[in-house]
């Protein structure tokens, strides 16, 4: 892991600026779908976790303490980005496989992944989903959307409509 990190730190940066662009926009795929292996396997962490404290007797409402942090420490992040991070996590696994895949692939970011969860939070599960088909389902839609589009997924919710001005 310390080679990859020390490869990336050490390469040198191509002679031409359409190069250079061209690598920029790898790198940032590549933060990309390594944030969405990040909250893939900040699930797999908080369920394994939740499963060894239940294996030890842990009364269920207490499982899962600390998970939170522990990834936090493995992010370099405080303990309520942990937490955020987890959530996104959760959210993407069970209610978002379309924002999840566009991660995974590198297709969008995190923060652009964060919008979208955040945005349909207060939406009933099917809801969320199908703003997520829509939103998410086309990657190459999605990527043309700015951050203020992807905040106001109300205008392609199925089941809500949008107030009117005035």
């Amino acid at each position: 892991m310390e080679r990859w990190v020390a490869a990336v730190a050490t390469a040198p940066g191509p002679a031409q600026d359409g190069a250079r662009l061209d690598l920029i926009t790898a790198l940032e795929h590549l933060k990309n779908a390594a944030a969405g292996l990040q909250a893939a396997l900040s699930v797999e962490v908080d369920a394994s976790m939740r499963a060894r404290a239940a294996e030890r007797g842990v009364p269920e409402s207490r499982q899962g303490q600390g998970v939170a942090h522990e990834i936090a420490l493995a992010r370099c992040e405080s303990p309520h980005r942990g937490q955020q991070h987890l959530g996104l996590g959760k959210v993407l696994a069970t209610e978002m496989p379309h924002t999840r895949a566009a991660l995974r692939a590198g297709r969008v970011s995190e923060w652009r992944a964060t919008i979208l969860a955040r945005e349909t939070a207060c939406l009933s599960r099917a809801d969320r989903r199908e703003v997520d088909r829509r939103v998410a389902g086309d990657v190459g839609a999605l990527e043309l959307l700015g951050d203020r589009e992807l905040g106001m997924p109300y205008a392609v919710t199925p089941t809500r409509s949008t107030p009117s001005p005035g």
